[in-house]
């Protein structure tokens, strides 16, 4: 652990977050990132901007318009002035996306300057998005629960929580034209057909019509195809910060491929997690949960549920 006291009394160490204009999920990548670096470095966290207004959702007529600055509280941060006065001094020292471990501050002495601010700006790779953030789960949702207004926890502490949940990923993800290959493809959406397989496969293990909950930025009439199923339900929206942490509650959750706000949800809520499997690259939780919590690909059409899914499905949903 970095010990500050080997530095002069005035000097005064930083981290900020500088949030991408992106979705919730991709915001939380960056922000949880710096809040773990600062955790273990005790190193105070910089109030983030939320609140960026993104010209793409208006255009694009979706649902979420991305600015969730009204949901955050900032008493957990110091304020974003502590930021601009760090910036304007000639003599800050400025790290851009350290490696998330202790500080040696002895290795900062040759810079002999009074700020130390540690930014963070970007995204991880996609092919292992929490590669840093598996093992860290319960400071990072500490962390996530004590920035958000009181309020909008109460809010979210009186929704019901999910059976089976399901995010479908619409907005800026593009519809699957029928030459296209799904398994090679970003940025497009899961197929519903794929949806409906995976409901109608965890009921016959089940044995019954579990209850389906959906979790979407997309419009009714583009979900009526699950939506007439029997038992499928829609969730009403609040926020997208409040569908994520309700999604989380999920007694069993079916991921949209490549959103990582599926993602959040299933990291935060550690349930057993079904995704597509031309499209599930890595886990998102520590080797200790796989053991006994499913999270993978799976797919009806061309292989048996995995005995760890079957086991946890059995489990949950016992009738």
């Amino acid at each position: 652990m970095s010990q500050k006291s080997n530095h002069n009394q005035k000097t005064k160490f930083l981290v900020y977050a500088r949030l991408p204009k992106a979705g919730l999920g991709n915001m939380l990548l960056v922000w949880s990132r710096a809040v773990l670096f600062a955790h273990i470095n005790r190193f105070p966290v910089v109030s983030p901007d939320w609140g960026k207004f993104v010209i793409g959702p208006y255009l694009r007529g979706e649902r979420d318009k991305r600015y969730y600055g009204h949901l955050f509280s900032k008493k957990i941060y110091v304020s974003k002035f502590n930021y601009y006065l760090a910036i304007l001094k000639k003599d800050t020292y400025i790290h851009n996306n350290p490696v998330i471990s202790p500080i040696e501050l002895s290795n900062l002495e040759s810079q002999q300057s009074d700020f130390y601010l540690f930014i963070f700006n970007q995204l991880p790779h996609w092919s292992d998005f929490f590669v840093d953030l598996k093992t860290h789960q319960p400071i990072i949702k500490e962390r996530l629960l004590a920035s958000i207004r009181p309020s909008v926890l109460e809010a979210i502490s009186n929704r019901s929580a999910p059976q089976i949940g399901i995010h479908i990923r619409m907005g800026d993800f593009r519809v699957l034209k029928s030459e296209d290959d799904f398994s090679k493809l970003g940025g497009v959406r899961t197929p519903f057909s794929w949806f409906i397989k995976v409901i109608d496969a965890i009921r016959e293990i089940a044995g019954y019509d579990v209850p389906v909950t959906i979790f979407s930025d997309g419009h009714d009439h583009e979900l009526s195809q699950l939506l007439t199923l029997s038992q499928v339900s829609r969730s009403s929206t609040a926020s997208a910060l409040s569908d994520m942490l309700t999604l989380s509650k999920s007694k069993l959750l079916i991921t949209s491929s490549g959103s990582t706000f599926s993602y959040w949800a299933s990291y935060l809520g550690k349930c057993p997690t079904i995704s597509h499997p031309a499209h599930f690259h890595a886990s998102v939780f520590s080797p200790d949960i796989t053991q006994s919590v499913f999270e993978g690909g799976f797919d009806p059409d061309c292989m048996q549920a995995p005995d760890l899914l079957v086991r946890n499905i059995k489990s949950v949903f016992e009738h």
